[in-house]
C-alpha cells in the first residue's frame, strides 16, 4: 500500500517536472520569437537592411537565443555547448524546410487560406520542436535523459 503511494507520487513529480520544461521550453520560444522580431526591424529600420537580410540576421540571433536558452534553461544538459550544437542546427533547419514545404503544399496544392495553414503550423511546429528537441537533441550521452517522460494509466 506504501510502495502503491509512492510509486503514485514520483509519477506525479515526473509528470510536474515534464510541465514545467514545456513551459521553459515555452518562454524560451516566446523570447527567441522577440529577438527574431526585433532585430529583424532594427536591421531593417536603422541599418537600412533589405526585410529579407533582415529576417536572416534576427533568424541568426534567434537560433542562438533559443540555443542557449533550451541548452542551459529548458533542458539544463550536461556536457559543452557544442555537444549538442549540430543536432540543434539539423533540427531547426529540417522546422523551416517542413514548415515552408507544409504552406507551400497546402496553400497551393490543397488551396487551404495560408492564414489556416500558418495558424496550424503555429500550434504543430513548436509541438514538434519540443518533443525532437526532448528526446532527441538533448537526449543526455550514454542514451538517458534527466527525466523521462512517463505516460500514467489508472489501473
Amino acid at each position: 500500500m506504501c510502495s502503491d503511494r509512492a510509486e503514485a507520487l514520483v509519477k506525479q513529480v515526473g509528470l510536474a517536472e515534464e510541465l514545467s520544461r514545456l513551459a521553459r521550453f515555452s518562454a524560451v520560444g516566446v523570447i527567441a520569437t522577440v529577438v527574431h522580431i526585433g532585430v529583424a526591424m532594427v536591421a531593417v529600420a536603422a541599418a537600412g537592411v533589405n526585410p529579407t537580410v533582415g529576417a536572416m540576421i534576427g533568424f541568426l540571433s534567434a537560433f542562438i537565443v533559443s540555443y542557449v536558452g533550451h541548452f542551459r534553461f529548458t533542458f539544463a544538459a550536461s556536457g559543452r555547448y557544442r555537444d549538442y550544437l549540430v543536432k540543434f542546427a539539423v533540427t531547426s533547419l529540417a522546422s523551416f524546410l517542413l514548415s515552408t514545404t507544409a504552406v507551400w503544399l497546402a496553400t497551393t496544392v490543397l488551396g487551404v487560406d495560408y492564414r489556416l495553414a500558418l495558424f496550424a503550423l503555429a500550434i504543430i511546429v513548436p509541438v514538434c520542436n519540443y518533443l525532437v528537441n526532448r528526446f532527441w537533441v538533448f537526449l543526455q550521452p550514454g542514451g538517458g535523459s534527466s527525466h523521462p517522460l512517463e505516460i500514467v494509466t489508472p489501473e
